[in-house]
């Protein structure tokens, strides 16, 4: 069975880095099909729906040429100021794992669907298992990049497929947009 780590944000506000989010853990069928039903599980996302605005493959090479992608992407759907940079960070911190820690190559989509904006990373690695989205202890060096990619966005969802990899994906609603899809 699949397990899904849903870690919700603030829809259309951030809370800052004082204080635990929500954490809730859904186990079922996969995310979704890809064909935009969103999947059977109760809060599993919708990646599959929207409009794609950036598909991309992850290597070390493209690092920095996706982190501009995205953020050209995101500024054109809508997002601005402080809430695109966040998106920005988080989306490469979670690049950042799949380069670091999850085969070293993986794919990148970012979508829109409505208000929403949602960025999917993924990878072909040996999945995360059980894994804390927390702040570690300040001695400790690195393990951070969840737990900011957490912070920055409105949600973050991960999920370890069966035969492994790791699926992530950061959330942000665009202001001003209305809902819907």
């Amino acid at each position: 069975m699949e397990n899904i780590a849903t870690v919700g944000g603030t829809p259309g506000g951030r809370t800052g880095i004082a204080g635990p989010r929500r954490v809730r853990a859904v186990y079922g069928p996969a995310m979704g099909s890809g064909a935009g039903d969103g999947g059977a599980t109760p809060g599993a996302s919708r990646a599959g729906a929207g409009a794609t605005l950036l598909a991309a493959t992850i290597t070390v090479d493209e690092m920095t040429r996706l982190r501009h992608a995205v953020a050209a992407a995101a500024e054109r759907a809508g997002l601005t100021g402080v809430p695109l940079e966040d998106f920005v960070l988080a989306v490469h911190e979670l690049v950042t794992n799949v380069v670091r820690h999850g085969g070293g190559r993986g794919a990148l989509r970012l979508r829109r669907a409505g208000d929403v904006l949602t960025c999917e990373v993924s990878d072909n690695g040996p999945g995360l298992g059980d894994v804390r989205v927390a702040l570690p202890a300040p001695t400790e060096v690195g393990h951070r990049g969840l737990w900011l990619a957490q912070q920055l966005t409105d949600g973050l969802e991960i999920h370890d497929g069966d035969g492994g990899g790791t699926t992530a994906r950061v959330t942000a609603h665009l202001p001003g947009v209305a809902g819907g899809g």
